[in-house]
C-alpha cells in the first residue's frame, strides 16, 4: 500500500506565502497611515513645548495625589484606555515600575476624561496598591499625545515631559534611558528640565 504523499506543490507554496507577505507589508502600511504621527503637531497647544506651561498645568494633579515622601520621585502617565498605542510602550513603562520601589516613584494616572468608571476601576483593582488615579480636567483636553509622561524629582520639579519613545515601535535608545533619568533628577549635577516632543511614533490624540 503506497502513502498518500501529503506534501504541497511549490506552487502553492509560493502562492501561500506571496499573499502572507502581501497581508504583513498591507498591515504595516495601515499601522503607519493610521498610528504613526508627530508627537505634537505643529496646529496643536504651543505650551506643550515650554516646561513652565507644562509644569503650571500639572501642579494642581500633584496636590491632588497628596504629599510625596521623603527622596521620592513622581511620574505622571497619561492614560487613554482605548489607545492601541498603550500596548506598545508598556514595556517601558513596565520597565520603570520594576526598576523602582514605591519608596522611590509614585506613579499618578492621569486618566482621559471619557475613560469610563468600569475602566478606571479595574484599573484600581490591578494596580491600586501603586497607582494614584485622577481624571484630567479640561485643562489638559489639549494634551497633543498618549502615551506619554511627566518625571518629577522628589522636591516636585518638573525633569522631563514627552513619549516613552518613538518610532514605530516606541523604540529608544536603550531600554534605560528613562530609568537613568529619573536616578538623575535632584543630583548635583542631574540632568536639567527638557521636552522631548519632537518625532514621530506610535500616538493616538489625547
Amino acid at each position: 500500500m503506497h502513502q498518500n504523499d501529503k506534501t504541497l506543490p511549490n506552487w502553492l507554496i509560493i502562492t501561500l506565502f506571496s499573499a502572507w507577505v502581501l497581508a504583513t507589508l498591507s498591515g504595516l502600511w495601515w499601522f503607519q497611515q493610521t498610528k504613526l504621527k508627530p508627537f505634537i503637531d505643529s496646529h496643536e497647544d504651543v505650551r506643550f513645548f515650554q516646561p513652565m506651561a507644562i509644569d503650571s498645568l500639572l501642579q494642581p494633579y500633584l496636590l491632588k495625589a497628596g504629599k510625596n515622601l521623603p527622596a521620592q520621585k513622581t511620574l505622571i502617565h497619561f492614560w487613554r484606555p482605548d489607545c492601541l498605542c498603550n500596548r506598545v510602550s508598556q514595556r517601558h513603562f513596565t520597565n520603570l515600575i520594576n526598576d523602582f520601589s514605591q519608596a522611590e516613584l509614585r506613579i499618578i494616572i492621569i486618566a482621559h476624561p471619557n475613560s469610563s468608571e468600569e475602566e478606571v476601576e479595574d484599573l484600581k483593582r490591578l494596580n491600586g496598591s501603586r497607582f494614584n488615579i485622577v481624571r484630567a480636567g479640561d485643562e489638559l483636553l489639549s494634551l497633543p499625545s498618549s502615551p506619554s509622561l511627566a518625571i518629577y524629582d522628589d522636591k516636585d520639579t518638573l525633569g522631563y515631559f514627552g513619549p516613552y519613545g518613538f518610532g514605530a515601535f516606541c523604540s529608544v535608545r536603550e531600554d534605560g534611558f528613562l530609568s537613568s533619568l529619573i536616578a538623575d533628577l535632584g543630583e548635583p549635577d542631574g540632568r536639567i528640565t527638557f521636552t522631548n516632543v519632537i518625532g514621530d511614533g506610535c500616538f493616538c490624540p489625547w
